[in-house]
């Protein structure tokens, strides 16, 4: 157990008898025999194998890291869409620009982006997750491309923020009306951050592998999470009670296209990453 330890890696041991006891103990995960395995054995033990069949580890082995990526992924998702915002807001304010308002910051972190969240944490396991390299015993958390995906993709949504921003305020449909046009552009804006984030809690499925690999519909709870929060930004716009309190406007068939564009640019932009990251073979390394 040692030998293997001092090699840097993660060690599990299996027994069932009072001799195994140091070892259990001495293993990153001591595993105990529910059924043969003596009292001592199992007191020294991390984890009791209730059926004793060794089958079962794989299992479980299968659970933790399905468990431990759904926790990065929401991580991700998170980050991600924080550094984003942080983004948006310190450029627009050299840029001398009143793109969000707190409220909208608010709505969008607390209500939009909690199911999404929520959802990834319960995500289905990726295909093919126990064929990838285990973890190092000294790896950290944000390994396996999850940092410079937070970093990469947080830039990203807040360049596409702006752009539409900047749109809007270049060609206004509100021609001459300097309050109607700034309106306009506050509620693009609005609308681009939030579709935004949630087309990327679709990216986020997985680090490096497309999401039509992963299956974007697999998960009727993630779907369902998507579609509420989507209901609750949309009605934000197009309720009049609420469009007062979140000071934006109804916008018109084009203005609502170019925040689709800018919002959908999210994924196709992540994919083209994905699949030249996977050219480069940088999807070996991850869990």
């Amino acid at each position: 157990v040692k030998a293997w330890q001092n090699q840097g890696k993660v060690v599990a041991m299996t027994g069932d008898g009072v001799n195994d006891a140091p070892a259990l103990k001495t293993a990153d995960i001591g595993i105990g025999m529910g059924i043969t395995g003596t009292e001592v054995s199992k007191g020294a033990s991390d984890m009791i194998l209730a059926d004793d069949n060794f089958a079962t580890i794989i299992v479980a082995v299968e659970e933790g890291r399905k468990v431990f990526s759904n926790i990065q992924k929401t991580i991700q998702y998170l980050l991600s869409a924080n550094t984003a915002e942080v983004l948006t807001i310190f450029l627009a304010t050299l840029f001398g620009w009143d793109v969000l308002q707190p409220v909208h910051l608010l709505w969008i972190n607390l209500v939009t982006d909690t199911f999404p969240a929520i959802a990834l944490g319960v995500e289905l396991a990726e295909p093919g997750v126990m064929s990838h390299k285990p973890r190092g015993r000294k790896s950290s958390f944000f390994s396996g491309g999850v940092m410079s995906s937070i970093i990469y993709q947080g830039v990203l949504q807040g360049a596409l923020v702006l752009a539409v921003y900047g749109y809007a305020i270049s060609n206004p449909v509100h021609v001459g009306d300097i309050k109607a046009i700034h309106a306009d552009a506050l509620t693009m804006a609005f609308a681009t951050l939030g579709l935004i984030q949630l087309f990327h809690a679709y990216n986020v499925k997985s680090v490096y592998q497309s999401i039509f690999t992963v299956g974007p519909f697999k998960s009727k709870t993630f779907n369902w999470s998507i579609l509420v929060s989507f209901i609750l930004l949309i009605s934000t716009i197009v309720i009049d009670p609420l469009e007062k309190i979140f000071h934006v406007t109804k916008l018109d068939l084009s203005q609502w296209a170019v925040v689709l564009v800018g919002s959908f640019a999210m994924i196709v932009i992540v994919e083209i990453v994905k699949f030249i990251q996977r050219k480069l073979g940088m999807d070996k390394n991850a869990i």
